[in-house]
């Protein structure tokens, strides 16, 4: 029996989803679904992609955890300090992704520190533990995908990259063969 790809990579998802879950449930952590939502977002169609955007979800919920453990540090006492700093972070992250090759970083770490902000609340323990919590959840959902995506189906966009090179080199030798006609008098 063969299996499209569509089916491939709903089972590897399902699967990695799956495993995640069981992690989290096993350990008791607070927020099992924040893990399931990292193998959720990461997963895409090859290998390369996933990873990519793993590492950008990964080092963005990384940043969010020290910049919103930093404001909440510095205004703990001062909401509106507090909500005019965390709006202007927000929205210089939203200023880095437009046009940036790392906009999916730079998504995740504003929302991420919003999450992280307005869960904590007044108790700056609670703020450290769901920081915590958000970078712990994170990490086994994408090395887990990561893991299931390397090891089952394995798929890469190799060959269409091979196949793209080879079309504009044979485009630009047709070009520089017309340029070089043109310069001989042909």
């Amino acid at each position: 029996m063969v299996l499209s790809r569509k089916t491939k990579e709903a089972i590897k998802t399902a699967l990695a989803m799956t495993i995640t879950y069981a992690i989290a449930l096993s350990m008791d952590w607070d927020r099992p679904y924040w893990a399931g939502f990292a193998v959720a977002f990461v997963s895409l169609a090859s290998i390369g992609q996933s990873m990519n955007k793993a590492a950008f979800r990964m080092f963005g919920t990384l940043v969010a955890v020290v910049v919103s453990l930093t404001l909440i540090a510095f205004f703990a006492q001062e909401r509106w300090a507090f909500i005019l700093f965390l709006s202007t972070y927000a929205g210089f992250c939203a200023y880095m992704m437009s046009g940036s090759k790392r906009a999916y970083f730079w998504q995740v770490a504003a929302f991420v520190t919003v999450i992280i902000c307005m869960d904590a609340g007044p108790d700056p323990i609670n703020a450290f533990n769901t920081a915590t919590l958000r970078a712990q959840e994170t990490g086994p959902g994408i090395l887990v995908y990561s893991l299931v995506a390397i090891f089952l189906w394995p798929s890469s966009s190799r060959a269409g990259f091979n196949a793209a090179a080879t079309d504009l080199a044979s485009i630009q030798r047709q070009l520089y063969q017309a340029y070089l006609g043109l310069m001989s008098g042909q």
